[in-house]
């Protein structure tokens, strides 16, 4: 076992201000080597603790996290909103940022080193509400994508702090155009925008949707909802029927899977099979992800528009719960399967308050989706199952937990079988902290599975979060690791906040050395167990955000026990028919490739051009095993079609 971590303080003075300070056709993959086969990534063995924490906001309303991605340099990029402009700070010091006085959500992206000091941050946004972004994806190169929604018909919306970036509001005929990609370099420099829409003449016209982003291959994927018009770089003509019907107040829109490449230059699209009256919740982020090997999208949401459901319904399936996961074709947009899931409505809803905040892909395409279900008192067989199809088997599950709502997340495989579901598995009784508890932020790391929840008092397994008797205690942000074949909990990390105040977690990723790092908001205080070396966050007014590093090594240490490398790798085409091209900028030696059950059926030596012939290999997935003559190793996996 290793020593325990030196920690890292980040000071803010204890002031009325805040404390502050967050918050196909290539194959590319980042791979962790000398790992092989069935013998993945484990930390399970390493000491992880809190090691730094970082918070962030102003005086005035919410200020949210919502993302966090890593990228190849080992420095971290965060998303979130920052509201108002009274007392906004990072760590301690002054943002620049585009709201008012009386309010306003700006989006707020920022980047910090691996032990947690504060490289750079960009505001977007006007003075008006109306601008958020949910996620942010990073190119082979580390630059930053965002897939935003602006408000710029009242108000200038600025992308920098160079004016020329910025879009002037009415009579401006750009300021209809509601969603933008928008690029910015690993220094957090402005490199570009692209808006979605074309030329707008009216409001009830600049209706638009966004999905969250994807990049890969260095391709960016997303989905957009449109109403008439030309759209897309001229690429795309929505035809008049997709419009604002005054009579009834609402809109129809037509839904498109884009992609688009690094330059923000358009490749293609395709209209997908979702109903006209379907359509993303406002405020609300929409989890999207892209499997590249079975070329297959997924696509989750909570359909809540406000007090209200929003109707969706794609390739003529209707979907009847709050939440849902669809798996459809990259080919041609068909569904491939559909998942929802059920509990017994409560408490006067005609459908019960389940949801899914979050969709992670792994590189074996097992789906993990992870948010909260509401369980009835001795309420058992929740499920999740496809109420269109009752040739479906639901996956009946009961979490231990007596009642509440709970967070909650599950394993499925590619076609759409529950593998495991975990949840809170009982409270205290002794102590009054029966709050509602969600789970937002999933990260993938080797053989386990982190998410984000809320908890305190209550039971992950056999591991307790301990809470003093008789409190009032409100959840805190935690941490919970699962094993991903079984679902078992390896171990949970809490962060105990002021018993009173609201704090959740809400992003979780994995950084090179197999560290967590997280993000989510509180007020009040938070890290009040100061055993873990760190000074407590303060928040003043309403929620800050926060970022914290969950580590069991130093930064470019493995967290693992055993040593590995990085090998930057492009293998083509994947799915490939017969001949594999392999590139990458060290010296390639040979190859090893096997199936599934890790029986080898090829090796060789490569000669040049680096190719690998699977001509007389059987349709299906397999493992190849790359050495460089530099000593480096590396696995990815190829589809033969």
């Amino acid at each position: 076992m290793q020593n325990k971590l030196p920690t890292i303080h980040f000071k803010a003075s204890l002031r009325v201000a805040k404390y502050v300070g967050i918050l196909t056709s290539h194959f590319q993959i980042f791979l962790l080597t000398n790992l092989f086969v069935l013998f993945s990534i484990s930390a399970t063995a390493q000491q992880y603790e809190w090691s730094w924490a970082v918070s962030a906001g102003g005086v005035q309303g919410a200020d949210l996290i919502y993302d966090v991605k890593v990228g190849s340099d080992n420095n971290y990029y965060f998303i979130g909103s920052l509201y108002g402009n009274i007392g906004v700070q990072l760590n301690g010091n002054p943002v620049d940022v585009y709201n008012s006085s009386l309010g306003g959500d700006d989006i707020f992206l920022f980047s910090t080193t691996c032990d947690g000091q504060i490289r750079w941050s960009q505001a977007i946004g006007g003075s008006s509400s109306g601008d958020f972004a949910y996620n942010l994806e990073l190119d082979s190169n580390d630059n930053v994508y965002v897939g935003v929604q602006i408000n710029a018909l009242s108000t200038t919306v600025s992308f920098s702090p160079d004016a020329n970036h910025s879009i002037a509001p009415l009579p401006n005929p750009q300021a209809y155009n509601r969603i933008y990609l928008v690029k910015y370099n690993s220094n957090g420099q402005y490199q570009g925008k692209k808006a979605l829409q074309g030329t707008i003449s009216s409001v009830v016209d600049s209706e638009a949707k966004i999905s969250d982003i994807v990049i890969k291959n260095d391709t960016l994927h997303f989905i957009v909802g449109l109403v008439k018009g030309t759209h897309l770089d001229g690429n795309v003509t929505v035809p008049d029927q997709y419009a604002y019907d005054s009579a009834t107040m609402t809109y129809s829109r037509q839904y498109h899977l884009v992609k688009y490449d690094t330059d923000l230059d358009y490749i293609s699209s395709m209209v997908l099979p979702i109903s006209a009256d379907s359509f993303f919740p406002p405020g609300k982020p929409t989890p999207f992800a892209y499997d590249d090997i079975l070329n297959h999208y997924y696509i989750a949401n909570s359909r809540e528009d406000g007090s209200n459901l929003a109707p969706f319904t794609y390739d003529n399936k209707t979907v009847v719960n709050r939440s849902y996961i669809i798996a459809f074709s990259g080919t041609d947009g068909s569904m491939e399967w559909l998942r929802e899931i059920y509990s017994q409505p409560t408490n006067g809803q005609p459908i019960s308050t389940n949801r899914i905040t979050s969709l992670k892909i792994d590189t074996n395409s097992d789906i993990y989706i992870g948010g909260n279900v509401r369980k009835n008192q001795n309420e058992t067989n929740l499920k999740i199952y496809d109420p269109t199809d009752a040739s479906v088997q639901p996956y009946l599950f009961t979490p231990g937990a007596d009642y509440g709502t709970l967070p909650m997340i599950a394993k499925l495989n590619s076609s759409g079988t529950v593998q495991w579901v975990q949840s809170t598995s009982a409270h205290d009784s002794t102590v009054s902290a029966t709050a509602n508890r969600i789970g937002k932020g999933i990260a993938l790391n080797g053989n386990e599975v982190a998410f984000g929840v809320q908890g305190g008092a209550d039971s992950w397994d056999a591991i307790n979060i301990v809470r003093p008797l008789g409190a009032n205690f409100q959840p805190d942000p935690v941490v919970v690791r699962f094993n991903k074949q079984t679902g078992s909990v390896i171990n949970v990390h809490d962060i105990l906040g002021q018993a009173v105040s609201t704090k959740q977690m809400s992003a979780v990723a994995v950084d090179n050395d197999g560290n967590y790092i997280t993000g989510g908001i509180f007020n009040a205080n938070l890290f009040m167990n100061n055993t873990l070396g760190i000074i407590p966050l303060v928040s003043a007014g309403n929620e800050d955000f926060f970022v914290a590093k969950l580590a069991a090594s130093l930064c470019g240490t493995s967290a693992d026990i055993d040593k590995f490398n990085k090998l930057n790798v492009n293998v083509y085409p994947n799915p490939t028919n017969d001949i594999l091209n392999i590139k990458t900028q060290e010296t390639l030696y040979n190859y090893e490739v096997y199936n599934l059950l890790g029986q080898q059926i090829q090796k060789g030596v490569f000669n040049n051009p680096p190719q690998i012939d699977l001509r007389g290999a059987s349709s299906g997935i397999y493992l190849i095993k790359l050495a460089t003559a530099q000593g480096t190793t590396s696995t990815v996996k190829v589809f033969k079609k």
